[in-house]
């Protein structure tokens, strides 16, 4: 069986399976969480009804289990009963959540040791495994308040690799304009930031760069009180001085005007 958790709750054998209704995907998304640890009915029951318990709460837990065991048909075997709770056991290569930090940490060693093409391909692999935008929907507000802030820092961490890979290869083509929608929802990330002025830069649009760190800094002042970081202040200088940046640099964008 595999098991998504990237974006949205799936399970698929040869074909993707029914789970159910929303507690049954709660269910499976608590247990997924948890992957080949103990989950007591009373975590399962607050994932599934959070302050609105009802009081048969326990005995609605075990026919849930039951039901989502017999749609898991031979990998219901898996869905363990153990006293006071159950134990869903997931191979290494079952849970897209595994998998994407396999990838990420193989893609992180890669940057370290300098090889930029190779990183480039595992952060891809990565981020494919996610429904985009990276946000948790699990239909349980426990469980998204528990899970979906980390979920989302783990996946535009991955972002902001593959941006420096791709930053050191000189593939700054389309890089600006994917990562916009990301700067707008994370609008104090320096990291992501600078990526992000930097791409402009390189593609030749070097004011916008410029207005980014003019909006960032208001931002930064009027809601936090302080200036942005050394290094995104030290980035904006390198965009004054039309210089290209932190990063091997691939070829200089061609200007319209020079190349009438």
């Amino acid at each position: 069986m595999k098991y998504r958790l990237l974006g949205r709750v799936e399970m698929s054998g040869p074909r993707k399976v029914d789970i159910g209704g929303a507690k049954h995907r709660i269910l499976l998304a608590t247990l997924l969480f948890g992957a080949n640890e103990f989950q007591s009915v009373d975590d399962i029951a607050e994932a599934l009804w959070e302050h609105e318990r009802p009081q048969s709460a326990h005995a609605l837990v075990r026919l849930y289990v039951h039901q989502l065991r017999k749609r898991m048909g031979d990998s219901g075997a898996d869905l363990l009963t153990e006293p006071g709770g159950y134990v869903l056991r997931v191979g290494p290569s079952e849970l897209d959540l595994e998998v994407f930090r396999r990838e990420t940490d193989q893609a992180h060693a890669l940057m370290a040791v300098g090889d930029h093409a190779a990183a480039e391909v595992r952060y891809r692999a990565a981020l494919a495994l996610w429904h985009e935008p990276f946000v948790c929907r699990t239909e349980s507000p426990t469980l998204d308040r528990l899970h979906g802030p980390w979920l989302e820092d783990m996946a535009v961490s991955a972002v902001e690799g593959l941006a420096e890979a791709q930053l050191a290869l000189g593939r700054t083509l389309s890089l600006a304009g994917r990562l916009r929608p990301l700067v707008d929802r994370h609008p104090f990330r320096e990291r992501l930031i600078g990526q992000y002025m930097l791409a402009l830069h390189r593609s030749g649009r070097r004011v916008e760069a410029l207005e980014t760190f003019r909006r960032v800094r208001s931002l930064f002042v009027a809601e936090l009180g302080i200036e942005p970081g050394h290094e995104l202040r030290e980035l904006m200088q390198t965009v004054l001085r039309d210089e290209r940046g932190p990063y091997p640099a691939g070829p200089r964008p061609v200007s319209l005007a020079a190349a009438g």
